[in-house]
């Protein structure tokens, strides 16, 4: 029994010969991991100038400015440097922690938490990325805890401070919603304010919830932030906050071409007007075609109006880039794609799914230049009920009757943008010169 004993005891005093070295070989391995990424430094060997924050505690700095003054790049990862150190002789556990989460930017820290001999000093990294336009000012805390001790001490003393660079990426805390003016699949429409400018807010459904469309609405906000035309609809920017995802763009106060149809008879909007609507709408396919965009889907619901008065510069404005595309960057040749475009605007080539490129858009730019010259639905509900009996009228190469109501001049453009063979259509440009010069005769 004593032998037994004996050997049980050697064999307990063996296991925990090996725990202690495992646990000093973990310890010796992480203070190495540690020091490859965190700088520990004795203080009196130091040149730094140290300020006292109380209880041991010194920084070298009370407050960061971020970027040195300059202007913060938006959603770029900025990293700052501050060195705290402890004057005291116990060992003490620090961790620099923000006082609470913000929806704006985030902050972190290498180390996270770190334990400083009494004596030395910790260089600390802060990574800061800016989510928004905005300004920041945030009080950050230092806690420490010295082992051995339960107590902690909160030291909340230094500031972190800076303002980002102009973007589209926007401050919801800038945007005053005033009412609701429309809703469609992607959201709702609401009229408010931005920087003094009277906005539409277009408000996305569950999309920070959906990856792919997430990506999609990334994809419109990039390509909308390059846009420089006074025929496109002026784009401010997006919030891309969780909860608060919107588009925030320039106000049409009479709505769509489509709204003016649907409200207002034809005797309402003299044709003067009409053709100043085709003009514009010519220029906003012309910039997007000028730059290798295809939009997709032209229809009168895309192009807002601005004004009725034809002695203003722009009447209306091409809208709605969510089925854009870059010719040059994705494909040379595209398609069709399921939910894209109206069954009514479609080209033939997009119809039978062959492939389609910039003529698909004069393709549909034809039909709806039809709709604003006469006002009128170009395929009625009671010879059309199901959307497949276009397709099947367009496919055989048929055209809406209602062509023969206009005049010869316009008639023309229209039936040269609607030839069955996309090689056949002109361009929009010269779309473009031969309603100015209709607009010069008239």
């Amino acid at each position: 029994m004593i032998i037994i004993i004996i050997i049980l005891i050697i064999i307990i005093i063996i296991i925990i010969i090996i725990i202690i070295m495992i646990n000093y070989i973990i310890k010796r391995k992480e203070k190495k991991e540690q020091e490859k990424t965190t700088t520990i430094f004795k203080i009196s060997q130091s040149n730094i100038k140290f300020i006292s924050l109380g209880d041991g505690i010194i920084t070298n700095k009370k407050e960061i400015e971020i970027g040195e003054g300059e202007k913060i790049e938006v959603n770029k990862e900025i990293r700052e440097l501050i060195c705290i150190g402890n004057e005291k002789k116990e060992k003490k556990k620090i961790q620099i922690s923000n006082k609470e989460e913000n929806e704006k930017y985030s902050i972190r820290t290498n180390p996270n938490i770190i334990t400083i001999e009494g004596g030395y000093a910790c260089e600390f990294e802060i990574f800061i990325i800016i989510k928004c336009t905005t300004k920041i000012k945030e009080q950050m805390m230092i806690i420490s805890k010295t082992l051995n001790k339960t107590q902690e001490e909160i030291i909340k003393s230094i500031s972190i401070k800076g303002e980002t660079q102009i973007s589209t990426r926007l401050d919801p805390d800038e945007i005053k919603e005033e009412h609701k003016i429309g809703e469609g699949s992607f959201g709702i429409v609401y009229i408010g304010e931005f920087r003094g400018n009277q906005v539409a807010i277009k408000k996305m459904k569950q999309i920070d919830k959906d990856e792919d469309k997430m990506k999609e609405f990334e994809k419109e906000v990039m390509m909308l932030d390059k846009f420089r035309s006074e025929y496109i609809i002026h784009f401010y920017g997006a919030v891309f906050i969780p909860n608060k995802i919107c588009m925030i763009t320039e106000y049409a106060k009479y709505g769509s071409i489509q709204d003016l149809i649907n409200k207002r008879t034809n005797t309402e909007i003299p044709n003067k007007i009409r053709i100043k609507f085709m003009i514009d709408g010519a220029k906003g396919i012309s910039y997007l075609h000028s730059n290798g965009i295809l939009h997709r889907d032209i229809k009168p619901d895309n192009f807002l109006v601005i004004t009725l008065d034809d002695n203003i510069g722009v009447n209306c404005k091409l809208t709605d880039f969510g089925s854009s595309r870059n010719i040059n960057m994705m494909m040379t040749n595209m398609t069709f794609t399921k939910g894209i475009g109206s069954p009514i605007y479609m080209a033939p080539e997009v119809l039978n799914r062959e492939h389609y490129k910039m003529e698909s858009d004069i393709y549909s730019y034809s039909i709806t230049m039809l709709q604003i010259i006469t006002w009128k639905e170009p395929f009625p509900k009671t010879e059309f009920k199901f959307p497949w009996k276009i397709a099947e009228f367009i496919s055989t190469g048929k055209r809406p009757t209602i062509i023969q109501e206009v005049k010869e001049d316009i008639k023309e453009i229209i039936e040269k943008t609607w030839k069955q063979e996309p090689k056949e259509r002109i361009t929009i440009k010269e779309v473009e010169k031969m309603l100015e010069s209709i607009e010069i005769n008239n």
